[in-house]
């Protein structure tokens, strides 16, 4: 299966984290934003649900090892998944 940004993920649909990416032509904050994912479980194998969208469809919240995080979209582009069926819950 092909792997989306983050981002493309559905309301209530559910994911597995495949890649982090960021290249080193990135700006300096975009490398720190990356390594704080890293800090807070965004890693490979890693299971993921989009629970809500923003107004304007931007930030989503996103459940990952239990927390619930607030991701921009142009931040949550950078992590790529794996998306599962619909009626797919891990």
């Amino acid at each position: 299966m092909a792997y989306v940004p983050l981002c493309q993920l559905r309301e209530g649909q559910y994911g597995i984290i495949r890649s982090i990416t960021c290249s080193k032509e990135e700006k300096p904050y975009k490398q720190a934003i990356l390594q704080r994912f890293l800090d807070l479980g965004f890693c490979e194998e890693t299971p993921i649900q989009c629970i809500n969208t923003g107004i304007f469809h931007n930030p989503h919240a996103y459940k990952i090892r239990g927390s619930v995080l607030a991701i921009r979209n142009e931040d949550a582009a950078f992590i790529l998944v794996e998306p599962l069926a619909e009626n797919c819950k891990l």
